[in-house]
């Protein structure tokens, strides 16, 4: 309560603010015929289809300005005394822009007027801002909203943020992608009605809480240098306004729906394989998804009580999607009958191969094999080496077997055929989703200079996310999610020249998403089951030729209930005076998201080859695999890894609020300026009662004897773990200069703020989890399958269950008293996250009306962000050595012998002659440990873990990370807009960019497409690189044309004109460059001995994509062995990359090739969709009109391809895929694999069919 009512304090004080609405604002100057102003002049804009009126006057300079108006057609009214009264009729104000109307006076009697028909204009001449509306009703006639998915499935209701693929500089992708003016992804401002509403579980799913389609007017998209009246965005400021009523009933229903019949059959696939009646065809799963519904409006009248014409207006909006899908093409790999038995004989590959020499084993001799099995009993040392013996014929016994593993494996489906990887055909099944959008709006008139409306919208998700397998095991997390949105705004004109408004909503999300109850303690016993009824989350572990298991089996990170409660406030007041239009405004956003949580209650576990492998190669890099299999590790119940938490109830939550003054100064009828300053301020994400953890590298750890680096929560502490930046202000400046009547300069500049840092399910990991990981080289477990839950109630190890909250230290966690394993904490808070990041961004564009209604826009648009957060440059986060750290440590980081010492256990001889301070002492237990290092330090661990700056952690994910994520774009922006004329509106957009970034391409730096790679974290320019995102020429046509009627007076010319008549045409063109191939990873395993590489420290933000340094490249020789846009390779038989392209990195070195070659990037795909149709009268005078068409995405059905395997260019090659027929030999892996199987990455055509009655 003491945080609201500080929120509340802060933001009244604020009131004397414009806030942020979806209205349009009407300007001009009123002359006399010699051009001398007029003051005082009354000045009416009434609403055409309300009938509602808005009423202003003149300055004393002649300006007038009437703001706040709602989207829609208005008549404006002049009159003054001695003139003739001016009227202009069919004026459109579209959301957040200005329409000029100036009115010169013609002198004459009151009573007389004068009346011209406006034309909206394609020229802004008011402000120097860069941004783009787009009307509904013309969007919903063009290919490009739709209801999605392609032949494997998926769809979603019709996305209104499709129409982002329409502006320059922009990039969309369904909910992955979201960018604008090369800004890093999903960092848009998403607004209804003025007010807040993004996502707040994760800013880049932006269809659970949106409104329907049909319910929204048009949406203003502020893309650059815009107004301080906007902040608090990114990559975008997207303002929906929604559709009112009028004075006359209007109506709509539609259908859209798509079936497999308009959809081409996937590539590389026989349908006769399943069907021997489809001999010759592809697969094409059966579809059928539907998206209806219909809108109603007009005014409020109920007989013989109310009569709402000219005063009460209600505008009603329902819509419901429905996908069925049935999928048929979907392989999984399962374990042949042999694996099941523990015979690993045909999982054999040839001899080991490191720089290039065969290896072998050091005990025996005897050639050292990929994916060899070796026996944990047999382990021992050897020359100071852990080393074990290959179990014969590579052969588990079955009495070695897991128990619980059996268990496991018995609920696994048998193969289909006789592979060893894709050997299963999951059988066709079915899934659906329902999605159900109402929405009411509600418009009232109180009196002449005061408006009210309301607007409601839910949007229901129901889904079972079916898989297509049944079992206990499945994996699938059914959905069912609600979100609703209200909004209150309220206008009031105190004086002809101040208008005063006041916003409020809601935005309230809540999210169910629970798997079927399963009582572990069948698997585990009752002293080894999890905490909640469910089935542990398990990956029994698949090598990409030889197979194993790829069957995911319960549910993982998303089993929660969770809310977003989201209320928001805005305020403000214009003032006109003299040639002034002032702004004062602000707003207030403060959010809470509770969460009942069961990530990782039902445990995590996870395998991995090295507990099957000979330890002692755990380290060493082979070029062609490595010993150890990991299905046979599952069957011995080895686990690589362990993680378990207790059920939790938290509570996140932040605040963000903005103020700002700014002025529109009309110098004179050419000249505007537009100028302001706006303050935001926002909190960091925090849990109410300070029961999330943050990682403290500067206080001492009870647990290891005081050592720095520990865990602190707020409650203990009572602190605040960040600093809230508190100077983010931004300057604007704009400038639109008139060179003549069809021509404007624009001129624009500013600093605006992002937002702080996205929750992206941030919530999940609120509750302290514990992991258990493994130890390769010293041959140790995280532990045996068997026992399940360490710590369930009498489980055997005497640890006490798990709760929540425990608020004592507890990473690292002491597997038993004396002895404590590496662990680390989850979340690392950085001091300065929550700091706003800034955009400095400036244009400069002329605007030219080439032809009459037709306007060529040229400008040049830059942009440079700093600040973002970038988890993968959080130094302290990595807790890693560097070549420095390992020289001061006495070894040499340029010696192959001496890196080699840091993979080593500390019980090895070699490293204990190099360290004799690592003396090792035996514990109570009889575990070995190294005091030296913290009391409890397991000998067993490796050197460069003793080394690291805090040894008892691994990796600790920086959830807030640093911001110090910069970007840089650089765009020539030309766009051509055609007004609609003889049946034919056009707009071309074209686009050459340079974008770069470091650290940064999405709004957070996990879990999100393209994570930026980081070579060396310590070398913090050397990682800018360009963005994997860009796309350097973009060229973008849409364009909708119907066919006009002509007059005919004769039977067979009428005949022919409703023949030729009302045909309608669109297309949506997209052509782009291809999207960037990542340089080929080094295998000179460096960043694996100093503790840096992905795994096995699976905290690490190496895992986001750090974890790798680069190969040289090779100059003269081509990436690729052939052209990828030649169309003319197989991919189940070529390999597309040249491998002489790359020369790895020497030992102890970082490459220095760069993450990404402008040279290096995948074929182009393009975007092409079109649509086809008519539009049917069903009424005489035309009111109510039937329109039929078809749209087809890839409408040419051209075979696009995934990207080609970029890893190492010494890999091995393997052709254990099956062909289309069915018959083994097709490529499976290799440097330069395209993986085509069961057409994927394919997006053969699919086709919709539309029906819509208006009237």
């Amino acid at each position: 309560m003491r945080t609201l009512s500080v929120a509340f304090s802060i933001f009244l004080f604020a009131l004397a603010a414009l806030g942020q609405t979806a209205n349009g604002t009407l300007t001009g100057t009123v002359t006399d015929p010699a051009g001398a102003v007029v003051a005082n002049a009354p000045i009416q804009a009434k609403n055409t289809g309300t009938g509602f009126t808005y009423e202003a006057a003149s300055s004393g300079t002649g300006a007038y300005t009437l703001s706040q108006l709602p989207v829609g057609t208005y008549d404006i009214s002049v009159s003054a005394p001695g003139f003739k009264k001016a009227v202009r009729t069919g004026v459109e104000v579209a959301a957040s822009t200005t329409f000029r109307a100036d009115f010169a006076l013609e002198v004459g009697a009151a009573t007389e007027s004068v009346t011209v028909n406006a034309e909206a204009p394609l020229l802004k001449t008011e402000s120097g801002e860069l941004s783009q509306n787009v009307n509904y009703d013309r969007a919903q006639e063009l290919p490009v909203i739709n209801i999605g998915g392609n032949n494997g499935g998926g769809g979603n209701v019709r996305n209104p943020l499709a129409v982002i693929t329409l502006l320059p500089g922009a990039q969309f992708s369904n909910e992955n992608t979201l960018r604008i003016n090369g800004m890093p992804s999903s960092s848009q401002s998403v607004r209804i009605e003025g007010q807040d509403a993004t996502n707040g579980f994760w800013r880049q799913l932006n269809q659970g809480v949106q409104s329907s389609t049909d319910a929204i007017q048009e949406v203003s998209i502020q893309t650059s240098n815009y107004s301080p009246e906007y902040g608090q965005a990114g990559g975008g400021y997207i303002n929906y306004t929604m559709r009112s009523g009028t004075n006359q009933l209007h109506g709509a229903t539609y259908l859209y729906g798509q079936n497999d019949f308009f959809n081409a059959g996937l590539p590389f696939t026989d349908a006769s394989l399943t069907n021997s009646e489809k001999t010759g065809q592809h697969i094409r799963n059966s579809i059928r998804r539907y998206d209806f519904g219909g809108t109603f409006s007009g005014p409020v009248r109920i007989p013989k009580l109310y009569n709402g014409t000219d005063r009460t207006f209600f505008f009603f909006s329902f819509e419901q999607f429905i996908s069925h899908t049935l999928t048929a093409n979907v392989t999984n790999t399962v374990p042949t009958t042999a694996y099941q038995q523990g015979n690993f004989s045909s999982a054999l590959n040839p001899q080991l191969l490191a720089g290039g020499v065969p290896q072998t084993d050091v005990v025996t001799g005897n050639p050292l094999l990929g994916n060899e099995i070796f026996d944990p009993l047999t382990q021992t040392t050897f020359n100071g080496l852990i080393v074990r013996q290959p179990f014969p014929n590579n052969t588990i016994p079955v009495n070695r077997l897991d128990p619980t593993a059996l268990k496991i494996q018995a609920l696994l489906p048998q193969p289909t055929n006789g592979l060893l990887t894709n050997n299963y055909i999951v059988p066709a099944y079915f899934n659906f989703t329902h999605i159900e959008i109402p929405s009411i709006k509600i418009d009232h008139n109180i009196g002449p200079t005061a408006k009210i409306s309301v607007f409601y919208s839910a949007n229901r998700q129901t889904s079972p996310s079916a898989n297509g397998y049944t079992q206990v095991f499945t994996g699938a997390e059914p959905l069912d999610q609600l979100s609703q949105t209200t909004r209150v705004n309220y206008d009031q004109s105190i004086t002809p020249t101040l208008l005063m408004h006041f916003g409020a909503g809601l935005l309230n999300t809540s999210a169910h998403n629970l798997p079927p109850s399963f009582d572990s303690s069948t698997l585990f016993g009752a002293t080894g089951a999890f905490y909640v009824n469910q089935f542990p989350n398990i990956t029994p572990g698949s090598d990409f030729a030889k197979g194993g298991s790829s069957v995911g089996m319960g549910v993982g990170f998303g089993a929660t209930v969770q809310k977003d409660t989201k209320p928001t406030f805005n305020t403000s007041f214009t003032w006109v005076k003299g040639s002034h239009t002032y702004k004062f405004g602000g707003e207030a956003i403060l959010e809470g998201l509770p969460i009942r949580n069961t990530t990782r209650a039902n445990g995590v576990i996870g395998f991995g080859q090295a507990e099957t492998a000979d330890p002692y190669t755990t380290g060493i890099q082979y070029s062609n695999g490595a010993t150890g299999f990991a299905y046979a590790s599952f069957l011995l119940g080895l686990e690589n890894s362990l993680t378990v938490s207790p059920l939790a109830a938290a509570r996140l939550g932040n605040h963000a609020f903005g103020i700002y003054a700014q002025d529109n100064w009309k110098v004179n009828r050419k000249l505007t300026i537009d100028y302001g300053l706006r303050w935001d301020f926002a909190t960091l994400l925090s849990e109410q009662y300070g029961r999330m953890q943050n990682a403290a590298f500067n206080l001492p750890n009870p647990v290891v004897g005081g050592r720095l680096g520990t865990v602190v929560y707020g409650q203990n502490c009572h602190c605040q773990f960040n600093g809230n930046y508190p100077y983010a202000f931004g300057p604007r400046l704009g400038i639109a200069y008139k060179l003549d009547e069809k021509t404007v300069l624009r001129v624009g500049g500013g600093l605006s703020y992002g937002t702080s840092p996205n929750n992206a399910f941030l919530t999940y990991s609120v509750p302290d989890f514990y992991n258990f990981v493994d130890q390769p080289v010293a041959g140790l477990p995280a532990q045996q399958l068997k026992y399940g839950n360490p710590f369930a109630p009498g489980n055997p190890f005497g640890n006490p269950p798990l709760t929540y909250p425990d608020l004592s230290q507890h990473f690292p966690y002491p597997s038993t008293p004396g002895y404590i394993v590496p662990n680390s904490p989850f979340i690392s808070i950085d001091r300065n996250a929550g700091r706003l990041p800034r955009i400095a961004q400036w244009s400069v564009g002329i605007q030219r009306e080439v032809l009459r209604g037709t306007v060529l826009d040229v400008t040049y648009v830059g942009n440079r962000g700093a600040y973002w957060t970038a988890p993968t440059l959080s130094t302290y986060a990595y807790n890693t050595l560097t070549p420095a750290t390992v020289a001061a440590a006495g070894l040499n980081p340029t010696s192959a012998s001496d890196l080699a010492l840091l993979n080593l256990n500390i019980t090895s001889p070699l490293v204990q002659q190099r360290f004799p301070n690592l003396k090792i002492v035996t514990a109570a237990d009889g575990s070995p440990t190294v005091p030296a290092v913290y009391p409890g330090f397991p000998a067993t661990q490796l050197l460069q873990q003793a080394l690291r700056p805090y040894p008892q952690f691994i990796g600790i994910p920086p959830f807030l990370g640093p911001p110090l994520g910069d970007t840089w774009y650089d765009g020539l922006q030309v766009k051509v807009t055609k007004r609609y004329s003889h049946g034919l509106d056009v707009q071309y957009n074209f686009t050459y960019q340079r974008e770069f970034a470091l650290g940064v391409n999405s709004d957070t730096g996990y879990l999100t497409p393209n994570a930026p790679p980081i070579n060396d974290v310590f070398n913090y320019r050397q990682n800018k690189e360009i963005s994997a995102f860009e796309r350097p020429l973009v060229s973008v046509l849409s364009l909708n044309y119907t066919t006009p009627r002509f007059v005919a007076d004769r039977a067979g010319l009428k005949a022919l004109s409703w023949i030729a008549r009302d045909w309608v045409y669109g297309a949506v063109l997209r052509y782009q460059s291809g999207q960037l191939l990542t340089t080929a990873k080094s295998n000179n395993g460096f960043f694996g001995q100093l503790g840096r590489g992905v795994m096995p420290v699976f905290n690490n933000p190496a895992v986001w994509g750090g974890g790798n340094t680069y190969q040289n490249v090779v100059s003269g020789q081509s990436f690729f062995a052939m052209d990828p846009n030649c169309h003319c390779f197989d991919p189940t038989k070529q390999l597309v990359l040249n491998p002489a392209a790359f020369a790895d990195a020497g030992t102890g070195q970082f490459g220095t090739a760069a993450a990404y070659y402008e040279g290096y990037r995948w074929q182009r795909q393009p975007s092409e969709a079109m649509s086809f149709g008519r539009i049917f009268p069903l009424s005489k005078e035309q009111r109510v009109k039937l329109q039929v068409r078809v749209e087809f995405q890839n409408v040419f059905n051209r075979v696009f391809y995934n990207t080609p395997s970029t890893t190492n260019p010494t890999s091995l090659t393997f052709r254990t895929n099956p062909f289309p027929n069915g018959q083994a030999g097709a490529l499976s892996l290799g440097y330069g694999f395209v993986n085509s199987l069961n057409g994927s990455g394919a997006q053969p055509r699919t086709g919709q069919f539309i029906a819509r009655i208006t009237f």
